[in-house]
Parts: C-alpha cells; sequence; structure tokens
C-alpha cells in the first residue's frame, strides 16, 4: 500500500500529475477489493482480488519506466519509494522466467506443505489434463512465462481463457493475432530415457565421482538408437549368445546306441 502523505513527505518529482488518476483509480480498486464481503468464500480467496489489484499497480508503474519510457528515473524511483509499486516483486520481473511473477507469495516455499512454489509456476503444458485450478495464495492459475507471455498477463481466477487450459498450451498457446508456438518433440524410448538420467547424474552432487558411470549410460543409449536404427536386437550385459554344442555333445548325437561314453558295444 503507498504511504500515508505527510507534511514531511518528499515533493513528487515533475510527472507525477500525469500518473496520479490512474494510481487513484487503483487506490478505489483497492478500497473495493479491501471492504467487499466474504461471505460464501474460502479465507483464501478473500485477498485473490488484493494480490491481483497489486500486481497491475506495480505492472502499471514498471511498464511505465522500462517498456514506455514515458516517466524519469527520478519519479520511478520515487513511486518505488512511497510504495506505489513492489519493488521486490518488479526486481524479480527482470529475471528471465519470472517475467510475469503473480506474487512473491507463489515462490515462497514456506507457504506450501512440500517446500514447493506454488502450482501457477508450472507451465500448463506440464500439467494433467484438468490440472489448471487457481493457486490458494494468490488465486493465479499460471505465471509462466510462457502462457502468461501469450496473455500480456497472468491467467487469474477470473481472466477470459480458452475453457481447456492444458489443451491450449500443449496446442502452442495460439492466440487471435499470434500463430502456435512449435514446441519441440520429446524422444521417446528407452535411449532417450538414458540419456536423462546421464545429464541428472552430470548436474547432481560430485559428478566426477560419477563420470563413468554417465559414459556407460551414454554408451548404451547409443547403441539401443544404433540398433533401433538397424532394426537389430540389442545384446545386453550379462546374456550370452547361443554357443555352438560341445563336442561331446555332437558326439553323444551322432552315436547310434546312445552310449554317451562312446563306448561300442560289439
Amino acid at each position: 500500500m503507498p504511504r500515508i502523505r505527510t507534511l514531511n513527505t518528499k515533493k513528487a518529482p515533475e510527472g507525477f500529475d500525469d500518473v496520479a488518476p490512474q494510481l487513484e483509480e487503483f487506490a478505489n480498486q483497492m478500497r473495493d477489493a479491501v471492504n467487499e464481503p466474504h461471505e460464501g468464500k474460502r479465507r483464501n480467496e478473500a485477498t485473490w482480488r488484493i494480490t491481483k489489484i497489486h500486481w497491475d499497480r506495480s505492472r502499471y508503474i514498471y511498464e511505465l519506466y522500462h517498456k514506455k519510457k514515458a516517466i524519469s528515473r527520478e519519479l520511478y524511483d520515487w513511486l518505488l519509494l512511497e510504495k506505489h509499486a513492489d519493488a521486490a516483486l518488479i526486481a524479480k520481473w527482470k529475471k528471465p522466467g519470472f517475467e510475469y511473477l503473480c506474487s512473491l507469495m507463489a515462490i515462497d516455499k514456506r507457504n506450501s506443505n512440500f517446500g514447493t512454489t506454488a502450482i501457477c509456476r508450472v507451465p500448463l503444458h506440464l500439467r494433467k489434463s484438468g490440472a489448471a485450478q487457481p493457486a490458494v495464495s494468490t488465486g493465479c492459475i499460471s505465471c509462466s512465462s510462457q502462457e502468461a507471455g501469450r496473455l500480456g498477463g497472468p491467467i487469474w481466477w477470473d481472466s477470459p481463457r480458452p475453457a481447456d487450459l492444458v489443451g491450449w498450451a500443449k496446442a502452442g498457446c495460439p492466440t487471435a493475432d499470434k500463430a502456435p508456438k512449435k514446441r519441440k518433440l520429446e524422444e521417446e524410448g528407452e535411449d532417450a530415457e538414458l540419456e536423462a538420467r546421464a545429464a541428472a547424474l552430470k548436474k547432481g552432487i560430485n559428478p566426477g565421482e560419477r563420470a563413468a558411470e554417465v559414459e556407460a549410460l551414454l554408451a548404451t543409449a547409443a547403441a539401443l538408437r544404433g540398433a533401433g536404427a538397424k532394426g537389430g536386437q540389442l545384446k545386453m550385459h550379462g546374456e550370452e549368445e547361443d554357443a555352438p554344442p560341445a563336442p561331446a555333445a555332437a558326439a553323444a548325437e551322432e552315436d547310434d546306441d546312445g552310449d554317451i561314453t562312446g563306448d561300442e558295444k560289439e
């Protein structure tokens, strides 16, 4: 919330009068959201609209300075100092992958039972069908850069959106003015799984100590891919090829009297 202006408040820099009407509108919306009755709502739903208005106000100031270059640096710093925008949230928007983060609560792992981020941080195309529910703490369905970037902001619980969000995301997030994104098809089969395990080992703890295991996995994956291309069958470690019959066995098969010792009776 913006600070209360007093006699000791620093005078607003030049250009504040241009943005004051919109900031006043945000203040009125915030006041209505706080005074909105909570009957019929869950406890967390009462703060969803407050979180959304807070995001809209911070985004408005962020885009004025960083995107449109419509305000000066002095005015921008003054607005952050007077809490008209969330400086910590804006700092996150400057980092890759967080360009449309809905709230700092979404990445605070202390807010979840399992020490993870909110569900809205998981891209929709990686979720199961029907798993498009809003996050409990923020009311955001998805603020992942892949989907939110297509719609210009987070997908809130009350945002206009396709009926099947997960299917829409898997189709490349098409919109009226943007063609579907081309997604890289995931490789299927045991070779891709082995390569994924090798990559995980490289990024894990003490990768140097497991270099031999990584090389073995990559070699097996390459052999699987080569066998699949040739249409052959790969012999796995521990399997033995069919050995030719032993000389004794061959002699026994040729022995007419069935005596395995090879002695002939006259």
